[in-house]
């Protein structure tokens, strides 16, 4: 019965933010102010988290910033690549209790999607470019912590979109 309460409450808590979310935009004006920072659900990623921080920006030990997404199944995907070649899938996940993955920040998890179940070793170059992330998120995630709303904890990410997550193993690309 727990499960059909949160569920209920949940949708009513989505029907009411819709209805005030479309109040608000018909109330806003063209020239408000701009809002500083991109929304984690805008067609961009957000780089605010990871500032300074751009595509290409080198991390260490070999690793480069490829690619950051926009939140997709409660997560926003990073794509690292090390000049040797090899490409890694990091997602961004929110931080729900003791630290997940092999890096985690005040608000967020770092979750290395190889396909492992958090059992194996991680090579040495890859952990640590992981954990320099973490500490730059860190320093920017305050920034706009209503954004980080849409991120889900990673419990949360493999009993919401199972499908997904076993693909996101073989895949840089989230969704």
């Amino acid at each position: 019965m727990e499960d059909r309460r949160d569920f209920l409450r949940l949708a009513v808590f989505g029907l009411v933010t819709t209805a005030i979310g479309t109040r608000a935009a018909a109330a806003a004006t063209p020239a408000g102010p701009a809002r500083p920072t991109t929304p984690l659900g805008a067609a961009a990623g957000p780089w605010w988290l990871v500032h300074p921080l751009q595509a290409g920006s080198a991390i260490g030990l070999g690793w480069h910033v490829a690619r950051l997404y926009p939140a997709v199944d409660g997560a926003v995907t990073l794509n690292l690549l090390h000049e040797d070649g090899r490409a890694a899938r990091v997602d961004l996940s929110l931080r729900d209790g003791a630290p997940r993955g092999p890096a985690s920040s005040r608000y967020v998890d770092f979750i290395v999607m190889d396909g492992g179940n958090g059992d194996s070793p991680m090579e040495e170059s890859l952990g640590r470019a992981v954990r320099r992330l973490a500490a730059i998120v860190e320093e920017n995630e305050e920034r706009d912590l209503d954004a980080l709303a849409v991120l889900q904890p990673h419990d949360e990410r493999l009993w919401r979109h199972e499908a997904a997550l076993a693909q996101a193993a073989t895949r840089l690309v989230p969704g």
